[in-house]
């Protein structure tokens, strides 16, 4: 066979050119190389930055990451239609385990091609942070590899949390702390200052006086309350990007973390017994998926991240939990916060403790989801680890109908906080 052989419909097989009309494809065809491998021939090595697209006609191939991972991929194989480890630097070697033909295409012929029928812009829409399940396991396992990778050689910059509350979280771990220190320290960013005094006078946290500096609020909050509300306060800005792409996956990211923060103060408040403070719950649903600033942090690096929105869910879905991890070991946040943004979707989380935050926040996401009228991703929540960890009662309508009532007020006066 050559290059002649490679009829309209024998291309069309692959994914890149299932909407290619046949003009389009006789001009795809006149780009095309047909390759003919015998076994043990390496097609591309891991690290490679090439411009090179390989398609599997016929054969079987071996990828080897550089930790070990092996996948067999045979021309019968569903992921056969798509590119071979398209990721750039490869993240995998490429070895014939048979005799093999493929055909090679230059990435820009097959770009150039999908900007003649796609339509204008990008649908932001389906960058939404449901799970998706349309990649398989290579092409998944050759995502995490790649941010993991990144991730462990600095190619990209972990956020740190910003100076004010760095600052106000290493005073109060000092034993002279008081109203007046923590006031000089939340000075010194005014905007969160400002936010501060705002906050003490709100409905949530309001006195029979109105304050006026930010040593009043500071007395009203209290040190801990103060801590959580700066730490929040200085998170809303980590929540952005320059990608005009990305920054409507941040908001509504921001909004769902909120949501999420609220139903937690709610679900900590009816939780009878379990010592835990309703403010630090509601902390640890605002950073439990803070995770997604990593994630966004890399993809600004990866433009084919940004491209592809089935790329996009793979790392959102299976690496945000771990992002959050690294991000607040960075920050040297407690560790059950840190459990929490770990494990905010580990539906079946067993642990030995009593109820901790993470528990919390796996009944208050999925009452977000509730919330938000999306499908639930299990079956029964009162079959969980974390629900039955927590005193709640009974899993009934009108059970959730009093969280999510409850939660309406809470989410309006915490909005009105974190976003004042």
């Amino acid at each position: 066979m050559n290059s002649d052989d490679l009829n309209p419909e024998r291309l069309k097989k692959f994914q890149p050119f299932e909407t290619l009309d046949p003009h389009q494809l006789l001009l795809l065809r006149s780009h095309v190389q047909w390759q003919q491998l015998a076994k043990g021939q390496s097609i591309f090595n891991s690290g490679d930055i090439d411009s090179n697209e390989y398609f599997l006609l016929k054969g079987e191939i071996e990828l080897q990451s550089s930790d070990g991972i092996r996948h067999r991929l045979t021309d019968e194989h569903p992921t056969a239609s798509r590119q071979i480890a398209r990721l750039r630097p490869r993240q995998y070697t490429a070895v014939t385990l048979s005799a093999c033909e493929l055909i090679v295409v230059d990435a820009d012929v097959i770009e150039h091609l999908q900007d003649d029928i796609e339509e204008p812009g990008l649908a932001l829409g389906s960058y939404g942070v449901s799970e998706v399940s349309s990649l398989d396991e290579l092409e998944s396992q050759e995502l995490l590899s790649g941010f993991r990778e990144a991730l462990q050689s600095n190619q990209f910059v972990l956020p740190s949390l910003p100076e004010v509350a760095l600052r106000v979280r290493q005073l109060l771990d000092r034993d002279d702390s008081d109203a007046e220190l923590i006031s000089n320290a939340v000075n010194a960013d005014p905007s969160i200052a400002a936010k501060l005094i705002r906050a003490a006078n709100s409905p949530m946290y309001h006195g029979t006086r109105s304050c006026e500096t930010t040593r009043d609020a500071v007395v009203r909050l209290g040190l801990t309350t103060t801590r959580q509300l700066v730490v929040s306060f200085a998170m809303r800005d980590l929540f952005d990007t320059k990608s005009k792409l990305l920054k409507q996956l941040m908001l509504k990211t921001w909004q769902q973390s909120v949501e999420v923060a609220a139903i937690s103060y709610v679900i900590a408040r009816m939780s009878k017994g379990s010592g835990l403070s309703c403010e630090e719950a509601m902390l640890a649903g605002l950073v439990h998926d803070v995770g997604v600033i990593a994630i966004l942090t890399y993809v600004e690096t990866r433009p084919d991240l940004i491209e592809s929105a089935d790329h996009l869910n793979a790392l959102l879905r299976n690496l945000r939990g771990e992002a959050g991890e690294a991000i607040l070991q960075r920050w040297k946040f407690p560790q059950d916060l840190i459990d929490a943004a770990k494990g905010a979707t580990q539906w079946d989380r067993l642990h030995r403790r009593t109820a901790d935050y993470c528990d919390i926040v796996q009944i208050a996401k999925l009452h977000s989801y509730i919330w938000s009228k999306q499908a639930l991703p299990v079956a029964r929540i009162d079959q969980l680890p974390a629900f039955q960890k927590l005193s709640l009662g009974d899993v009934t309508p009108e059970l959730t109908i009093r969280i999510l009532e409850e939660a309406r007020e809470q989410i309006t006066a915490v909005k009105t906080v974190l976003n004042g």
